[in-house]
């Protein structure tokens, strides 16, 4: 990782970082007990799932926390502003 020039400051975080990190900890948190409540209906309780909506549910939510998991891992590469070449210090060759 490359630091900033001594003479500026860090650039502040983005908001939407910020928004990605609060949709993650809710998938992480809420969706468990969400996928509970879904499962509890049904002829059976419990895993596996007897209806379509259940297994769609715990689809739906694995695919949720994925992308949630692979988006707050590369945000750094997707959400950086690309810098201008009179503010990067100059390489002494």
């Amino acid at each position: 990782m490359t630091e900033p020039p001594p003479n500026r400051p860090a650039a502040p975080a983005l908001r939407s970082a910020y928004v990605l990190l609060g949709a993650m900890t809710l998938v992480s948190f809420a969706g468990p007990f969400g996928l509970a409540l879904l499962l509890a209906g049904g002829e059976r309780r419990g895993w596996p799932p007897d209806r379509p909506v259940e297994w769609a549910g715990a689809a739906v939510l694995l695919v949720l926390f994925s992308a949630c998991l692979v988006a707050c891992l590369t945000v750094r590469l997707w959400l950086l502003r690309p810098t201008r070449d009179e503010d990067r210090p100059k390489s002494e060759s």
